[in-house]
């Protein structure tokens, strides 16, 4: 009976934890819109690897993960942060300056699904009909979240916004592909401490034309560069890591289907932003299609020990 009553307490304590993650990484594109109205998109991601290294690098000592890679494995990595944090924050960064955070949040929700049949050519399994029935409900979502995207806004351009917020997505998917075995070496805070810390040379290039914008930051500024950096790249990654170890990857991973969710809530409260009906229908079949996978997932039961791991540091990089 102390056993279950434990064991329960330490569920409990995951499923917090999880919607800790879930609610930083939500409010994390609200954040970025917030920046982008004192400075340039590349330049916000540029800074937040910076407030990322700190607490990464304290829990690397802590947990005493330190690593000696070979130069293949950082070439390796450097290729990944290139794709998966450099290209992927410079798209979606960008896109938000065109695009409602709401918005854009729920096509990034759309990532793992649009990943799914790439992800099953590589590993050459077929995919059954539901499954394929599912993507192509959430490519409809997805049309009706573009489709109907409000550009009235002062500098709005859904169009283009989306086709960033696209490019990060495909930016994202390249990036899988590059890093599929990596988790099987090296745990997931190793690999994104290590892709952190390789992505701020290669963020360079993208900043030069953006420098002369460079100014000392307000006080607002700085507490969400600091949100973004600390909150959503460090701790919400400990915390849905401890929430997988406990609950489990599938479900840990179906709430992070709430992360638009908080995004619209948040977006509406201090962005003013308001969806169409039309946009909550697309988002109602993304998060239908991703919560009826997770489940096909959990009812098939194919996740092995890599697909884990794979799993938990890509959701680190979510926001």
């Amino acid at each position: 009976m102390e056993n279950t009553t434990q064991e329960l307490r330490i569920k409990r304590k995951g499923l917090i934890l999880v919607l800790i993650s879930v609610f930083f990484w939500g409010i994390s594109f609200i954040s970025t819109k917030v920046l982008l109205t004192e400075y340039p998109p590349v330049s916000i991601a540029f800074f937040r690897q910076f407030i990322a290294l700190i607490p990464l690098i304290i829990l690397i000592y802590r947990r005493k993960e330190v690593f000696k890679p070979s130069l293949k494995t950082v070439l390796h990595m450097s290729l990944g942060s290139f794709f998966g944090v450099v290209l992927y924050f410079v798209f979606e960064n960008t896109g938000l300056s065109y695009i409602s955070a709401s918005g854009a949040s729920i096509l990034v929700a759309a990532i793992p699904i649009l990943t799914l049949p790439i992800e099953s050519r590589l590993n050459k399994k077929k995919m059954d009909f539901l499954t394929l029935f599912f993507i192509f409900l959430s490519w409809v979502g997805v049309y009706l979240v573009i489709s109907s995207e409000d550009g009235k806004g002062a500098g709005s351009d859904p169009l283009k916004g989306a086709l960033l917020i696209f490019g990060a997505m495909v930016s994202w998917i390249v990036y899988t592909i590059i890093t599929d075995r990596m988790g099987e070496k090296y745990s997931s805070l190793q690999m994104t401490t290590m892709q952190t810390l390789l992505s701020i040379p290669l963020f360079i290039p993208f900043t030069i034309h953006e420098m002369s914008l460079w100014h000392l930051p307000s006080g607002i500024a700085i507490l969400h560069l600091t949100f973004l950096g600390i909150f959503c790249s460090a701790v919400a990654y400990v915390f849905f890591l401890y929430g997988i170890t406990v609950l489990g990857p599938t479900v840990s991973s179906t709430y992070l289907n709430l992360i638009p969710l908080v995004t619209m809530v948040t977006g509406a409260l201090f962005l003013n932003e308001r969806l169409s009906i039309l946009q909550l229908a697309g988002a109602l079949l993304i998060l239908l299609s991703l919560g009826l996978i997770s489940f096909l997932k959990l009812k098939s039961g194919t996740k092995n020990v890599a697909d884990v791991k794979k799993e938990s540091h890509e959701q680190s990089m979510v926001g």
